[in-house]
């Protein structure tokens, strides 16, 4: 028998498109029960009649962010290794940070400068170069701090963490499909590390918008070209679950991407590369198969001449 890869439908804010119902059905995805995570609505978790009104079907919530805070509640040790992890993982992104200022200004210079054109295309190169070296040491760096964390407290060994992931994986056994849904895109990320739902998604189908979308991914990337306090260069977040490969995701780019400004879409083409960036507007639609593009439905791709093109699959 043929086994074929679970699907992951990576879809854009849903509001004021809500192509949630649509997507799954022109995927194919047999879903008449779903297990939902809404961890990134924080206190708001499981406030999901609207999804229900929308999908007219079976919806159980996992509640993972419940579920965090009665682990931290009856687990004090875990609750300050937690903390003492997310205050060090909150250092290495200002220290990052502030080399990152840096270099990306240092490489839109480069890249905006006159000069011999072949003395110019070495230094763009180098100058991007630096830029990548210094998100690979960050990725390092995050990585092995969650790594001495999950050590000490890994999911499916610490006796509080493994009760809940095994009546969270009953859950999902019992479901077709999984949706993340959006929000706080940090809490989302690290209420499902900590009961380890990268394993239990391996092999089901997983839906995400938004954050939901993102955290599916290698590599998480936060952006935002319009901030009051000015534009924030493109920062590496960390390692996301790799659910999906090769692509990077960014979320409603027509509030948070100047797509005007050739420059900064093309920097952020360039330093991201192989990895593809790809808008997810409300209304898109990417489907995987596995980790292979499979169909793509209004979502559009940054390109290394700064312009945007509709993302095709192969």
């Amino acid at each position: 028998m043929t086994s074929h890869p679970p699907p992951r439908l990576l879809l854009g804010p849903q509001r004021p498109t809500i192509n949630l119902a649509d997507a799954i059905a022109a995927a194919g995805i047999r879903a008449d029960s779903i297990a939902v995570v809404s961890a990134g609505w924080q206190e708001a978790e499981n406030d999901i009649d609207d999804i229900r009104a929308v999908l007219d079907r079976e919806l159980t919530d996992l509640c993972l962010y419940g579920r965090a805070e009665a682990v931290f509640e009856a687990s004090a040790d875990l609750a300050g290794a937690y903390r003492a992890r997310q205050a060090r993982l909150r250092e290495q992104q200002r220290l990052y940070r502030l080399r990152l200022r840096h270099l990306a200004t240092a490489a839109r210079s480069m890249l905006r400068a006159d000069g011999d054109p072949d003395m110019l295309a070495a230094e763009q190169r180098h100058a991007i170069a630096q830029l990548r070296a210094l998100d690979r040491h960050h990725l390092r760096r995050t990585a092995l701090t969650h790594v001495e964390f999950e050590d000490h407290f890994a999911p499916t060994a610490h006796a509080e963490l493994a009760r809940h992931r095994d009546e969270i994986k009953a859950s999902m056994d019992a479901a077709d499909a999984v949706l993340i849904t959006g929000g706080n895109i940090i809490v989302l990320l690290n209420r499902m590390r900590l009961f380890g739902l990268a394993d239990l998604l391996a092999d089901k189908p997983v839906v995400g918008w938004s954050a939901g979308a993102m955290v599916m991914m290698e590599r998480i990337v936060l952006f935002h070209d319009r901030m009051p306090q000015g534009k924030r260069d493109a920062e590496v977040l960390g390692n996301g679950l790799g659910l999906v490969g090769g692509h990077i995701v960014l979320p409603d780019p027509d509030r948070r991407l100047q797509t005007a400004d050739r420059l900064r879409i093309g920097h952020m083409a360039r330093r991201f590369a192989p990895d593809t960036c790809v808008t997810l507007a409300s209304g898109t639609a990417v489907e995987f198969s596995g980790k292979k593009l499979k169909r793509t439905d209004a979502a559009n791709a940054l390109t290394r001449n700064g312009r945007i093109r509709r993302l095709r699959a192969a």
